[in-house]
């Protein structure tokens, strides 16, 4: 291939190249997707509870109110515990850069953690209860599975969270989590 061929095709694919960056440009810069829909607090990008609630369990509009009341009670107190949580573990990884640093003060941060987890899991767990008797007796079956499908979904491994077939009870002769 001579020059004046290479540079024909070198230019072609220069103009393929720009032409590319400008669309991309143009989409993301003045198409805007739609917004998905979002709980009063914003469900970053994801649907909230409330909407959740609504189409799988079916709860009706005086049930979603009371849901909304029950997380406007339980959010403050929710976020000061995550606060806590956060601050624990920062004060057990500053640990690595103590030389020296005895075990047991390395033990003992951990244990602090693990007790601000266990009141934050608590608290969850009493919303949770608080929410369920929100439910009719009919309503209490799909509760319960959109619960534990949150719960398995929040606590999956991040190498398994991209797929539904990851899941621990989606592979044979895994014992199920339910009753």
């Amino acid at each position: 291939m001579n020059n004046s061929a290479r540079n024909r095709v070198l230019l072609f694919i220069i103009g393929v190249l720009v032409l590319t960056n400008m669309a991309i440009l143009v989409y993301f810069l003045w198409i805007k997707p739609a917004p998905a829909s979002q709980d009063r607090t914003g469900g970053r990008g994801r649907e909230g509870l409330s909407e959740t609630l609504k189409r799988e369990v079916g709860f009706n509009d005086q049930q979603v109110a009371a849901y909304r009341q029950l997380k406007d009670q339980q959010w403050p107190v929710m976020k000061t515990m995550f606060e806590d949580l956060r601050h624990a573990k920062d004060s057990l990884f500053v640990l690595l850069t103590v030389p020296g640093v005895p075990d047991s003060t390395v033990r003992r941060a951990a244990d602090r953690i693990a007790e601000r987890q266990r009141a934050l899991d608590m608290q969850a767990f009493n919303h949770f209860r608080q929410l369920r008797q929100v439910c009719r007796p009919d309503q209490l079956p799909r509760f319960d599975t959109l619960v534990q499908r949150m719960f398995r979904r929040m606590t999956a491994s991040p190498f398994h969270r991209s797929s539904p077939d990851n899941r621990p009870d989606s592979h044979p002769g895994t014992p199920s989590p339910r009753p």
